[in-house]
């Protein structure tokens, strides 16, 4: 491994370790996306092992996130476990026959939904109130505001 290739795994380990449950789920989705539209390249060259190889990475990546599904707290998990399986069933389909066209649909839903996401989550940070910061009593006993 290049000293750059160590540098970028590093990189990658620490965004991966500091991120929010948002951003992981994007992560994981551009990891998909992007095995996905690998594979469709591969395809175009003829080399079925490679093809082989990344659509497995992508269904692994979208069994990650159906894992992640909470089906008891959200009722919304269930339709996500759904599309989540639809989009292992295109990416099944594509390896199997060697088709892009699964590829091509499958790339176009998970980035509808990688964009969703990314929306529903930047939209939860701008709402969330920070609390408001206290001003510090230097004497560490609360401020008495004594009138006679």
């Amino acid at each position: 491994m290049t000293a750059s290739a160590s540098r970028l795994n590093a990189y990658t380990k620490v965004n991966v370790e500091t991120a929010s449950q948002g951003k992981l789920v994007v992560m994981l989705f551009n990891g998909a996306i992007k095995r996905a539209e690998e594979a469709k390249r591969q395809l175009s060259r003829g080399k079925a092992e490679t093809v082989h190889n990344n659509l497995i990475r992508a269904q692994d990546i979208i069994a990650e996130l159906r894992s992640a599904l909470d089906m008891k707290a959200h009722p919304v998990a269930l339709d996500l476990d759904r599309l989540y399986e639809y989009f292992q069933h295109l990416l099944i389909q594509a390896n199997v026959k060697k088709n892009a066209a699964p590829i091509d649909e499958c790339v176009r839903l998970m980035t509808e939904m990688r964009d969703t996401w990314e929306e529903a989550f930047a939209s939860i940070s701008k709402t969330e109130e920070i609390p408001a910061i206290q001003p510090i009593n230097q004497h560490g006993a609360a401020v008495l505001n004594i009138q006679s």
